[in-house]
């Protein structure tokens, strides 16, 4: 069974590491694992000259990619912030979350989309936006509850549930994967990264959900990636 390797696994990994400590070259993982869903392009030496300031080796990269690595920092930086802080995340701190995203781009940061949309590649329509704040409510009032049963299937639901409603005209996939890593770290697991690799497969278990709201696939999927990040610490 995968939970009694997990929980093996956990254990050693708190012998040897802080969760929360975050090395340069993780962060550089995870930034251009984050952006490379949409920008296939970019490079894992890109990402990180820019987040060394190393403009001038990056002059051929556009300013909106240059924007989206610093964004995508920063933005885990908060949440960082939030679990060795102890801070609860609360609607205002989602939207906090969300400006930092999408700060310099065509979108306004934490602002509820007031359009209908629907999202390439998906046989689901997200919710109309009359129907947003009113799921965001509901959404938020489950994050402030006390989890019950599987730790994993109520991380996998704040992920899962906040990418089906998408509330926000954009980066709603990177938000989604920042209250993933907030909510695992919060709960004292590992923060993991989602590579490119594994893109596809991903994108299977947020159909899953989705359209047939079977959240099992997410779960295994989670606790799989869950017991590499450990695995790569011992």
């Amino acid at each position: 069974m995968i939970d009694n390797e997990l929980q093996k696994v956990l254990d050693a990994a708190k012998m040897k590491t802080v969760f929360t400590d975050i090395s340069e070259e993780w962060l550089i993982d995870m930034v251009h694992s984050a952006l490379s869903f949409e920008n296939p392009t970019l490079t894992k030496t890109e990402v990180e000259e820019i987040l060394n300031h190393n403009m001038s080796k990056v002059a051929s990269v556009t300013s909106e990619k240059v924007q989206a690595v610093i964004n995508q920092k920063q933005a885990f930086n908060k949440i960082l912030e939030m679990v060795k802080n102890n801070e609860e995340l609360d609607e205002n701190k989602l939207k906090d979350i969300h400006q930092l995203l999408a700060q310099g781009t065509c979108v306004i940061g934490g602002l509820y989309r007031n359009v209908n949309i629907s999202v390439k590649g998906s046989n689901h329509t997200p919710c109309s936006h009359e129907k947003v704040y009113d799921r965001m409510r509901k959404y938020m009032d489950f994050l402030s509850t006390k989890p019950q049963g599987d730790i994993f299937e109520y991380i996998a639901y704040s992920h899962l549930q906040l990418a089906k409603i998408h509330p926000f005209l954009d980066c709603n996939g990177r938000l989604a994967r920042m209250v993933l890593n907030y909510e695992l770290m919060k709960h004292g697991y590992m923060p993991i990264i989602i590579t490119y690799k594994d893109r596809d497969k991903y994108l299977n278990t947020l159909e899953k959900f989705k359209v047939e709201k079977n959240i099992t696939p997410f779960i295994e999927f989670l606790k799989t990636l869950e017991l590499q990040s450990l695995k790569a610490v011992l």
